[in-house]
């Protein structure tokens, strides 16, 4: 018989149960196990201009939360022949085309988009280049180039270009596309003129060129003509002073080398009499005359050719000039000329000093007497005397001449000169080369709105030579004038131009290939790599020179890339202070000066720039690096060692580069706080002054740099005709101070007062230098 089981038990089991499930919670929900939801890729999409080329993609997993988490990515590509990844998303440019790179974590996935479009980036020559050919006639091959990416990889259907030098002939075709190798050819034909002759090669788009070189030969001879040596006079039996010379020239005009020319003649004796053609096409002998006085004759003879024989005509005679004195003729004064010839009739006689007629006051057959023309404030000189009588003209002596006066002033002595007949200064040559003066115009008016043009001219004179005086236009004020009081503007400015002055003597010391030759091997012209501009929102990775030390140390950063203009990239460093930070429309409103008023005003006035990182473009790296420099003294700087390769100067990018300095209110670098205002107010000038030294440092790679007063005057020269540009001003004007120290000419033109006032004394501060400006520059000493 079976029993039910007793009741309190059943109970008290199912109560334990309960207490054991309570005593194990804590009352709350677990969280649930992290899944991966999605998938977000640092870029969505990549362009890759080159076969081989790469970036990398890294992906960020998040749950189901939003929360990052660590989990197992894998990448795919859609089209592997396209673009290929690795396990870890480096991207490899394989052919030209699209496809889609995927990344999945579980069941989540990102997607990027990648093209690959290759990109000239070099043209070479693969054959028909150094040929030659005669004139009107094509080359025997054909010229091929080849166009690559910057990787060296063929491109194939680049629309080529090729350009022929101005009277080189023509090309056939004129353009053409790359096959599947990357090359294309044309028919080069020369045209009617000789010598070396240029076909350059360039791609439609990309960039790259490739100039081949050929020699057209002049055509057969065809003529004979005279080119100079003709109507000469001189002395009988005597050489003429010019050869006679003639050219062989083809049916084009072309000079003919190699040809045989025979000279002769019944009045005297040429030498040599046969004479064959140079490179081009001329030959020459020298005519010694006869005897008779009067009209004598040669010929040079190339037998066959058209105008065969060529006649020389000559003047016999017995007129010359032997002697000049006194030793130096004074304008306004009496000189007397001997020689043989001269006509005892004073009016018969013509005496040319420099051109200019004389007056002859007495004559013998073997002396004139004569008033030495004056002339309009030229310095002490030689000059030409010549004398002709009837058809015939004498030999050409060379004498010195001086005017009346001439300024001899001791050191520190001081001439007013206030007759305006008086203005026409000749200074005394020194022997020794090294006078100076100092010379000032002044005007004297009733009102300090009058101004008064003055235009001052310089002429050098003979060896040994005065002061050299640059000719010069100013306009000076009648009286008064704006204060030159000392600002915190002009305080910055000064500790700037003191600290660039500190860069250039350490590029001197070190990087000048005319103190250390070992750096003419480092200064390489060619590009260290081929390479595009970066794109805006990139990060770049580059070196700033510690100045502060050695500038060859480096002090690495990351920036991100702001902005890609025509002539500037701007980048702004990671580390920058995020407080009054420059904004992305600030930025850009820089980069548009850059393009359209400072690269063009500045490459105007001193050339281009190299290119040698090849992105056609300088770096304005925006740094609190440079914040910390020099004791925050420095507002920007350009470093002539960026031009070296990184063998010889570790912190080289390789480049052109500028770096300048950013707003740092809080003064996080330790040294001068900056606010956004000042650095708005300045980077403008800065660029124009400092893109300068870009130019100058770069067009003088492996040889001796500037001078620093050089390079600084020229820099700050740049800030005044980029602000002419971008205010609409004109060189040379008098604007006064409203337009100088006011508004927008605050802006540009400060640094040149800034240097005048110190050349007139002014010490950077409140007192003055009492010897200015006998013992101040301009611009530096060195």
């Amino acid at each position: 018989m079976t029993m039910p089981p007793p009741v309190g038990r059943v109970v008290l089991g199912a109560v334990l149960a309960l207490a054991a499930t309570w005593a194990c919670s804590d009352g709350g929900t677990d969280p649930p196990t992290p899944v991966p939801t999605s998938v977000t890729l640092n870029k969505t999409s990549v362009v890759l201009n080159a076969i081989g080329a790469t970036d990398q993609l890294t992906a960020m997993v998040r749950d189901q939360s939003g929360n990052t988490m660590s989990a197992s990515v894998t990448w795919s590509s859609s089209a592997g022949g396209i673009a290929s990844v690795n396990t870890s998303g480096l991207v490899t440019a394989v052919s030209n085309g699209s496809a889609q790179i995927t990344a999945t974590a579980g069941s989540a996935t990102g997607n990027a988009g990648v093209t690959v479009a290759q990109a000239s980036a070099a043209v070479t020559k693969v054959s028909g280049d150094a040929q030659s050919a005669t004139v009107g006639q094509a080359l025997t091959a054909d010229l091929v180039s080849q166009v690559n990416d910057s990787r060296g990889n063929a491109i194939q259907g680049v629309t080529v270009n090729f350009a022929v030098s101005a009277d080189g002939g023509s090309v056939t075709p004129a353009s053409g596309t790359t096959d599947a190798s990357g090359q294309v050819s044309t028919q080069w034909t020369f045209g009617t003129t000789a010598g070396m002759h240029t076909v350059t090669a360039t791609p439609g788009t990309g960039t790259g060129s490739a100039d081949f070189t050929a020699t057209a030969d002049a055509d057969v001879a065809d003529s004979i003509a005279a080119v100079s040596g003709d109507l000469q006079s001189g002395l009988v039996n005597t050489a003429l002073p010019s050869p006679l010379v003639v050219e062989i020239l083809d049916q084009y005009g072309n000079g003919v080398a190699g040809e045989s020319v025979t000279f002769s003649t019944t009045d005297g004796s040429v030498s040599p009499t046969d004479v064959t053609t140079g490179a081009n096409g001329e030959t020459q002998t020298t005519w010694t005359l006869g005897a008779t006085q009067g009209a004598q004759a040669a010929q040079a003879s190339a037998a066959g050719l058209k105008g065969d024989p060529v006649t020389f005509t000559a003047t016999g005679t017995t007129l010359s000039v032997s002697s000049v004195s006194p030793d130096t003729v004074v304008e306004g004064s009496t000189a007397t000329i001997t020689g043989t010839g001269f006509d005892p009739t004073p009016a018969n006689n013509t005496v040319t000093v420099e051109g200019v007629t004389a007056t002859v006051t007495a004559a013998t057959a073997t002396s004139l007497d004569v008033t030495v023309p004056s002339f309009d404030c030229q310095p002490a000189r030689d000059v030409d005397v010549e004398v002709t009588v009837g058809a015939s003209t004498s030999n050409t002596l060379s004498h010195p001449l001086k005017a009346p006066s001439a300024v001899a002033l001791a050191v520190g002595e001081m001439m007013m000169v206030e007759d305006p007949a008086d203005f026409c200064l000749q200074f005394t040559p020194s022997t020794a080369g090294n006078d100076e003066y100092v010379v000032g115009v002044g005007a004297a008016a009733e009102l300090p709105t009058s101004f008064l043009d003055v235009t001052m001219t310089a002429v050098q004179g003979a060896s040994p030579s005065g002061p050299a005086l640059a000719p010069s236009i100013a306009r000076r004020a009648g009286s008064g004038g704006a204060a030159f009081a000392r600002t915190a503007v002009q305080e910055r400015l000064a500790a700037h131009y003191a600290a660039e002055q500190r860069v250039r003597e350490w590029e001197r010391q070190y990087l000048d290939p005319a103190t250390n030759p070992s750096l003419r091997v480092a200064t390489a012209r060619s590009p260290a790599a081929s390479m595009a501009p970066p794109n805006e929102g990139d990060t770049v990775h580059l070196h700033v020179p510690d100045i502060d030390g050695n500038a060859c140390d480096s002090i690495p950063i990351d920036a991100v890339v702001k902005k890609v203009g025509a002539a500037g990239i701007f980048v702004t460093d990671l580390n920058n202070p995020p407080d009054d930070t420059l904004t992305d429309t600030e930025i850009q409103a820089y980069s548009d000066t850059f393009d359209v008023n400072i690269y063009d005003v500045d490459t105007t006035y001193f050339g281009p720039p190299t290119d040698l990182d090849a992105n056609q473009r300088v770096f304005v790296v925006l740094t609190i690096e440079v914040n910390k420099l020099l004791g925050g003294s420095i507002a920007g700087f350009v470093f002539s060692g960026d031009l070296i390769a990184p063998a010889s100067c570790a912190t080289s990018d390789q480049g052109e580069l500028f770096y300048g300095h950013v707003p740092d209110p809080s003064n996080t670098a330790g040294t001068v706080g900056r606010s956004k205002a000042q650095v708005l107010f300045q980077m403008p000038s800065l660029i124009a002054h400092e893109f300068t030294h870009n130019i100058q440092f770069s067009r003088r790679l492996g040889s001796a740099g500037m001078s620093r007063w050089e390079a600084e005057g020229q820099a700050t020269f740049a800030e005044e005709v980029v602000g002419h540009s971008i205010l609409g001003n004109s060189p040379g004007m008098d604007y006064g101070a409203a337009t100088a120290l006011s508004g927008g000419g605050t802006s540009w033109y400060r640094g040149s007062f800034r240097a005048l006032a110190n050349y007139y004394g002014w010490d950077g501060g409140s007192g003055r230098n009492i010897n200015a400006p006998e013992e101040c520059t301009l611009f530096g000493t060195g």
